[in-house]
């Protein structure tokens, strides 16, 4: 809470009025200037939490439409920086609501520690808004100090043991260069005529020697990018940068001291993309900066997309350089023509465009972000005689309090890059964040284990088919079983998102035995139609080792009136290798009762034909790694190669999963790659709905 304005914005979920009242009148006999509002619809309750700013949430488990754990969770998905507090009507709750990230649980009654608890929560939250200010300013500072040395008419440049490590545009005009990139780490002494080499080192080395002094002006020739040279006075001054100790260099021309470059096309290269007239990278991080500090003024949600084209690099070698840049123009043009007035459009990078809006609400932002997916997708144009048909993923984050600029962008990258590795096209919402390590928070852990327990309990999972289909092997109904987690929104949450926080093994046992149990009920009732259908099931370490897993099969499969032979479980080659005797022993009885087996990611491990040598199994599921962007890596393909004639040698069956376009599918059937699946072949479905008698792949 900002003690200058000295108000708590408080929300109560509660259904009782006179509860809440009492509530209210409780902080405010604390000294509390309360602005309250009360919600007990949580489509309510996420409609106020996204347009409006607060400081602290107090929910009762009094609810029955309404959970605290619903609220929890729909704090966390908003990316809102609110404190929580739990307030329990019997004692025996309390420990129900120890691992969802609430900010303390308190009894009902308990006014007292309802006043302690909420006196350090909104010190904790002030503490957070002042240095999220605090941040800001120093960036706004910093951004200030850059646009004078980016605007300034003098040639600045800053070197570090005598290379260039940065140059404003002043600078680059005067001798002839388009990028700063161009002289990055280059040695000053490369711009001294040479015969000016040896007194520019002489002066050099004597102001470096003399720390705190401003030099008096060297007369040079200087050497321009293209060989022409120029008389020039510099001047040296001792600076730092980020800590690190450098030198400041002026060059003045003493041909003309006007630099000839005017402060509107110095704003225009400094905002400005040359190609697509859009604004650049530099003025969208800028806008970001902006659009971050208003979140945390409690002025209003953002969202950001991060819109990448799935096949320009493709593109590119295809129709060359110059042409490519015309479809990339052409692109921006349509991206442009359909941009609202709450939005920002931006190139960010070479393939990389990225859109501001100004909502938070969910359902128009994923509207918005469907509109310019199928722009792109509807856009066809031809360069160098030879059609282009372009495709993009958009990765969605939500800009809050919450999030500094780097982390919205990275959010929004890891979404796309989770849509591109599952064949591209499509549009994806930011579901986790993770540490720098990539291990999960605490708080992640504890909001992600509660939410799969909750899902364990209250039939919150569901299972997906993706068919596996024959290019070389023999002819077979084959579908992997996916789990997927019920979002509170209606989405659908990958396993990946959410499986690494299963970390201790009553809840990875509790979502194997979910799986197997579902898996085989849809089994049966698929094979009254499809007799030969079979599931591929994934197993965990955990079940793996728990002792009595192959008798609770056996025992499940009768009752189900099934064989072994109609599923293939399959572990990760590097899990299988890490717990090698279990991995050895329960293949065995596997086998035993009619099952086979596969080794998924195979290609992890450092040597595949040690995998092979000690694992019987049937089946090598290629890493999707180096399947996803074969047709363009030469290491990948090879790699994939070396995989497919291994397994021939071995007599095993090869199965290439993430396989996402035309090119890469012909490139796998040409090296005899036995089974495929992917995006590009059919998505996952909830039910197995493959037409493998029609499969003309």
């Amino acid at each position: 809470m900002d003690r200058a304005e000295g108000i708590l914005r408080l929300m109560l979920v509660d259904d009782s009025l006179t509860d809440a009242d009492n509530i209210t009148n409780v902080l405010r006999s604390a000294g509390h200037t309360v602005r309250g509002a009360r919600q007990e619809v949580l489509a309510d309750l996420e409609l106020a939490l996204t347009e409006s700013s607060w400081d602290l949430v107090l929910c009762r488990d009094t609810l029955a439409a309404v959970s605290p754990r619903d609220v929890l969770n729909l704090i966390h998905r908003l990316g809102r920086d609110i404190p929580c507090i739990v307030l329990v009507t019997n004692a025996e709750n309390l420990a129900d609501y120890y691992h969802h990230s609430a900010q303390d649980i308190i009894l009902f009654d308990d006014t007292e520690r309802l006043k302690f608890a909420v006196a350090r929560e909104l010190q904790n939250l002030f503490i957070r808004r002042s240095s999220r200010r605090n941040e800001h300013a120093l960036r706004e500072s910093e951004k200030r100090a850059k646009l004078l040395l980016d605007s300034s008419r003098d040639a600045v440049a800053y070197m570090h043991e005598g290379m260039h490590i940065y140059v404003n545009q002043a600078y680059l005009t005067l001798f002839g260069y388009e990028e700063s990139e161009d002289v990055d780490g280059l040695p000053m002494l490369d711009m001294v005529a040479l015969d000016d080499h040896a007194k520019f080192k002489a002066f050099l080395k004597q102001f470096s020697e003399q720390k705190n002094t401003r030099s008096p002006q060297l007369s040079v020739l200087c050497m321009k990018a293209n060989g022409d040279s120029f008389p020039a006075n510099v001047e040296f001054t001792h600076a730092e940068i980020e800590g690190e100790e450098c030198i400041q260099v002026v060059v003045l021309d003493q041909n003309s001291q006007e630099v000839a470059v005017s402060d509107e096309k110095l704003l225009l290269l400094r905002d400005y993309d040359v190609l697509t007239g859009l604004f650049n990278r530099i003025r969208f991080m800028d806008e970001l900066g902006l659009t971050v500090s208003k979140a945390s003024d409690g002025k209003g949600i953002s969202s950001l997309l991060y819109l990448e084209f799935d096949n320009f690099q493709h593109i590119k070698e295809d129709v060359g350089l110059a042409a490519s840049e015309d479809v990339l123009k052409e692109a921006a043009g349509l991206l442009s023509n359909i941009l609202e007035d709450n939005e920002l459009l931006a190139r960010y990078s070479d393939q990389v465009f990225t859109i501001i809006i100004a909502s938070g609400d969910n359902d128009y932002v994923d509207e918005r972000a469907e509109a310019y997916r199928e722009i792109i997708e509807a856009f066809v144009s031809h360069a160098n005689g030879k059609m282009v048909d372009l495709r993009c993923s958009i990765g969605i984050s939500r800009i809050t309090e919450s999030f500094s600029i780097e982390v919205i962008l990275e959010n929004a990258n890891k979404a796309c890059m989770q849509v591109q590795k599952k064949g591209g096209n499509t549009v994806a919402r930011y579901q986790t964040a993770k540490t720098e390590k990539g291990e999960a928070s605490t708080d992640d852990a504890l909001f992600w284990q509660g939410n799969i327990r909750d899902a364990l309990t209250n039939n919150g999972f569901v299972l997906n088919y993706q068919p596996i289909v024959s290019l070389h092997g023999k002819e077979q109904e084959l579908y992997d079983v996916l789990v997927r987690m019920k979002g509170a929104d209606g989405q659908l949450i990958v396993a990946e998102d959410f499986i690494d926080y299963a970390a201790n093994d009553a809840l990875m046992l509790g979502i194997d035995e979910w799986v197997i149990a579902q898996a085989l009920a849809s089994l049966v009732e698929h094979r009254k139609e499809h007799p030969k259908t079979r599931f591929f099931i994934k197993l965990s370490k955990p079940m793996l080792g728990k002792n009595g897993f192959v008798d609770w099969l056996v025992a499940l499969l009768r009752s189900h009136q099934l064989d072994g032979s109609a599923l293939v479980f399959e572990i990760s080659e590097t899990a299988a290798l890490e717990n090698l005797e279990q991995a050895q022993a329960v293949i065995i009885k596997l086998r035993a009762i009619g099952c086979e087996f596969g080794l998924e990611h195979f290609g992890s491990g450092l040597d595949f034909s040690y995998s092979l040598s000690v694992l019987d199994v049937d089946y090598l599921k290629i890493n999707g790694s180096f399947v996803a962007n074969m047709a363009q890596d030469s290491e990948n393909q090879a790699a994939v190669k070396a995989i497919i004639e291994m397994s021939k040698q071995a007599g095993k069956q090869c199965i290439a999963e993430f396989v996402s376009d035309a090119n890469s599918l012909a490139l796998l059937w040409r090296l005899g790659v036995d089974y495929a699946m992917g995006f590009y072949i059919h998505k996952p479905s909830d039910t197995p709905d493959y037409n493998f008698e029609d499969d003309d792949l």
